[in-house]
Order: C-alpha cells, then structure tokens, then sequence
C-alpha cells in the first residue's frame, strides 16, 4: 500500500541530469547526430536531394575503381574476393554510367541538368546488373559453399534495380526517407543502450565500439528469456497439449470474423468491418511465422505459412458463398468498401509496415494489451479478402485479383516488419542470430524479393494516381486562366480520365471559348496532344427586386 501510494518519479531536475549523464558517451552521442541527421533529412527534402546526388555518384565511381583495380591487380580494398573477370565487367559498368551522369549535360543541354531521379535510374542498372552477374556467378558454381546466399542476394539486388529503374523517382524519395527513418531508429536505440548501459551496466566500450557493435550488444541485452519466450511460444503457437482445441477455436473466430466482413462489405457499412477487425485471428499465424523466421524454427514457421494459406483459402471461399447466396445487390462502382480495397498502391504497404510493428512489439511487451496486436494486423487483412470473394461471386476477376495484392502486400510487410521488430526487441535468440545469421537472411530473402515483386503493381498504381493528381492540377490552373481573373464563374469539379477531361463550373452568363481552354490544355498532355473536353455549367439565376417606396 506505500508503494502504491509513494510517488517513485525522481524530480525533473534530477531527471535531466541522469539523462544526461547516461548519453554522454561516445556511442550515444552518435545516436544523437543519426537522430538530428535524420531529422534534417525529413525537414530539409531539397538540400538533401542534391548532397544525395552527388554522394551517389562519387559512390558509385569509388565502387567502379575499386572493382577495375582488383580486376587488374587481385588486391580488393573492400569486400570478398570474386572473379575477377565479373569484377572488371562490374567496374566498367560502373565507370560507363559515372562518364554519362557527369558528361550528359555537355553531350545533351536540351536534356537539362541530371537530377536524382536520373542518378537513381543509373544506378537501379547498375545493381540489377551486378545482381544478375551474382545470379549468373552462382548458377555456375551450384553446390559449392556460398552459392544459394549468392544467388539469394543476387536475386535481391537484381529486383531491386529493375524497381530504380523502372520508378527513379519514387524509389528516390522512399531511399532518402527510408535512410533518414532508418539513421533516426538506430539513433534512437544508442541512445536508449546508454542509458540501459547506466542501469544495468556494459562490457563494450562506447568510446571505441563501432555501431554494428553497440547494436549487438542491444540485441544481446533485450533478450526477454526463455522463460518469457515459452509464454509468447504458448500463445503463437498450436501446439501440445490441446492443440486441436485451440486450432478449433482458431478457425470458429476465422469464419465469423470473416461472415461479418463479407456481410460488412455487401452493407457498405464501415463500421460492421471495424467490428470484424477486432475479432479476427489472422493475426496470430503471420506474427507466429516472423518469429519462427528469426529463431530458425523451421517446422513452426512451415505450420504458421500453411496455416495463413489455409486461411486466405477458406476465408475467401467463404466469402464467396455468402456473397453469392445474398439478396443484396451489389454496386462496385459506388461501393466504398470495394473501391477502396481494389487498387492498392505503396502507402497500403506502409501502412502494413507500422501495423506489422505495432502487433510485434504488442505481442512482445506485456505492457501493451494484446487486443491492439489484433486491431493493428487485422485492419488490413480480413476486408481484402472478403472484397476477393465477393468479386469473384460476381465474376469480377479483376477486382479479385486487387483485393488478393492488397492481402499480399500486407501479409509481406507485415512479416518483414514483425522480424525487424522481434530481433530488436529480445523475442529472437541472439544465440540463433550469432550461430546461424545466414540461414536467418536466406529465410527472409525470399520474403525480400516477393516484396520487391509487390512494389511492381503498386508503383505503377502509384505512378498512375500521381500523373493523374498532377494532370488535374495543371488542368485546373489552365481552366482559371481560361475564365479570367474577373470571372463570375466558380470551378466545381475537374476529372481527368481516359476518356479526356470534364470541367464542371457554375456561374451565370456565357462562358468563354471552349476551343481556346482545348487547345491551352495540349501543354498539360504532351504525350497524347489536346484532350477530349467536356463542359458542363451549372447555371446561376439572379434575381433582384427593389426595396418597395415609403412614400
């Protein structure tokens, strides 16, 4: 009773000066400069466009060098021996895209200066090159030692390329915001291991310990037990003893969270489908899988995989029952539940990427209630997969096959999140993670590549959403210049599509020449010329009646 009723939280002044003190070390003070690093690189996108383009670059020239000169002399400066005959290949390469990125202004002026857009694009064929020679390198030496973690990490960088390539400028902003994300956790945990190292105390010197170094050493001291990770065993897993009544209640919560969904879906109703989100249980097996990755438990991450396909398989199937015995007729086009879950584009896949995090780290830390690992993954896994079936009951294939990506892409983010989150926060052995760190990678590369094939589908929704975002922008400043600063019309609606474009304006009066507002918009459609337009006009009657005379 005194210590529930004894206040145990030192001063503020106190506060701060412990606070200080356990930072003040070289490892931590690091962690500080990642965290404002990344901060600056959040704040400042424009600064940090071109200190990227030019560290790119330089990069990529120091790479080429060193591959010509370990071609030519067998003395590598960097990194593990390899054929040489591949590293001169990989060096030209190289070198080539270097004297193009800094020669193609001269070469080309009407192409204008490169930007990082460009340099990504170099530098996506430059990596998918070297992948596909690492692919090719190991299909030729298959069955000796390091081929498959060769192959794998080809198959990586070969998928990662294409995906510059293709989308320079998308996977330009996701690399500068994922370094800078990526720079501000790792701050974040030097400083969170100086301040445990005050607690609890360290063998690793922060002065002369590396960042790889004080990240193992967090790993090693967040390990959470093998007691507590028997409790988390008990609760992931089915296994003994009853394991076939916890399977039964596992499918029973399955094909009811799913009936709501579906009948969610049929009613529009949002809020039916927040209530299959809170009873869902798919949740278990995908962070059950993350975990057995991390920990090489093979069997228990083949029976959670097959447990999340059986599911994926019966939830759609019984989705297309009900939707297909239903009385509710059903309007894609206007449906929201539908239309929302059909075309998933890359913020889906962020978004699976925080829920991942947050049901990984709820399911580790016993301070956080167990329901929000639920809530947090089964927002987006059981909709898409009621939305999949009931297109499929109306033979919308298309739709269907949307609404699967979207699952897909959850389910791939969320592992790969779970695993980050769960080697982070204690729930992997570090003992698995020292002995066996290559068949831990080569177990999550697969999930890295079939992530990479993902973004292929969401980029080009993405791309296509923000080509379209930019036309209708454009369109509308052409269209306020078409009526006039001095206009009495008001621009209502503006819809690009690939029938043309449709203004819809109101006011009173006659508008100006269409033709003129048809041929201003051949500069918004470079490609295509001068658009189909459509104009409707809501018109606007006035009418004025005098103040009647007091005389």
């Amino acid at each position: 009773m005194d210590g529930a009723s004894r206040e145990a939280i030192p001063p503020f002044r106190e506060q701060a000066w412990e606070f200080v003190a356990s930072v003040s070390n070289g490892a931590s003070l690091r962690g500080l400069a990642l965290v404002l690093l990344g901060g600056v690189v959040l704040m400042l996108p424009d600064a940090t466009t071109s200190v990227a383009q030019f560290v790119s670059v330089v990069a990529l020239g120091a790479a080429g060098l060193m591959d010509v000169f370990y071609a030519l002399t067998g003395r590598r400066w960097l990194g593990r021996r390899s054929n040489r005959v591949l590293a001169f290949i990989r060096g030209l390469v190289s070198l080539v895209i270097v004297t193009l990125l800094i020669g193609i202004e001269q070469l080309f002026p009407e192409a204008g200066p490169v930007t990082l857009s460009g340099v990504i694009a170099a530098l996506g064929v430059y990596v998918a090159a070297r992948g596909l020679i690492a692919i090719i390198g190991a299909l030729l030496r298959r069955g000796q030692p390091g081929s498959l973690p060769r192959l794998a990490g080809g198959g990586v960088a070969l998928v990662g390329g294409v995906l510059a390539a293709g989308f320079p400028e998308t996977i330009a902003s996701a690399v500068l915001v994922s370094t800078a994300v990526v720079a501000m956790i790792t701050g974040f945990i030097l400083i969170a291991w100086g301040l445990r190292r005050a607690d609890r105390g360290s063998e690793l010197d922060p002065a002369q310990a590396s960042i790889p170094q004080v990240l193992w050493d967090w790993v090693r001291g967040s390990d959470i037990g093998d007691d507590a990770r028997g409790t988390q065993v008990e609760a992931l897993y089915f296994e003994n003893p009853g394991r076939h009544q916890k399977l039964g209640t596992w499918w029973v919560m399955l094909a009811l969270s799913v009936a709501i969904a579906t009948y969610a879906v049929l009613a529009d109703s949002t809020a039916v489908v927040i209530g299959a989100m809170l009873v869902a249980p798919l949740m278990t097996p995908i962070v059950a899988l993350a975990g057995a990755l991390v920990n090489g438990w093979a069997r228990r991450a083949l029976h959670s995989a097959g447990l999340v396909g059986a599911g994926v398989v019966g939830s759609v199937a019984l989705a297309y029952g009900l939707a297909a015995w239903s009385p509710v007729a059903i309007t894609f086009s206007t449906n929201s539940q539908i239309t929302s879950r059909v075309t998933p584009t890359t913020v889906d896949m962020l978004i699976a990427l925080a829920a991942g995090a947050a049901g990984a780290y709820a399911t580790v830390n016993t301070r956080v209630s167990s329901s929000i690992a639920g809530v947090a993954i089964a927002v987006a896994l059981v909709p898409p997969l009621a939305v999949a079936g009931v297109s499929l009951s109306e033979a919308r294939i298309g739709d269907a096959g949307g609404a699967l990506l979207l699952f897909l892409t959850n389910f791939v983010a969320i592992v790969l999140a779970a695993c980050a989150v769960f080697v982070l926060t204690g729930f992997a052995r570090p003992s698995a993670l020292s002995k066996e760190p290559r068949r831990v990678l080569l177990t999550l590369a697969p999930f890295v590549i079939l992530a990479g094939l993902i973004l292929l589908p969401l980029m080009f929704a993405s791309e296509g959403q923000l080509s379209r975002s930019a036309q209708e922008r454009s369109t509308e400043r052409a269209v306020q210049d078409w009526l006039g600063e001095d206009s009495g019309f008001v621009i209502q609606d503006i819809v690009v599509n690939t029938d043309g474009v449709r203004v819809t304006i109101e006011g009173a009066g006659d508008p100006p020449d269409l033709s003129v507002l048809q041929s201003d918009l051949a500069s918004v459609f470079p490609l295509a010329g001068a658009p189909a337009l459509q104009l409707v006009v809501i018109p606007v009657t006035v009418t004025e009646l005098p103040a009647p005379s007091t005389e």
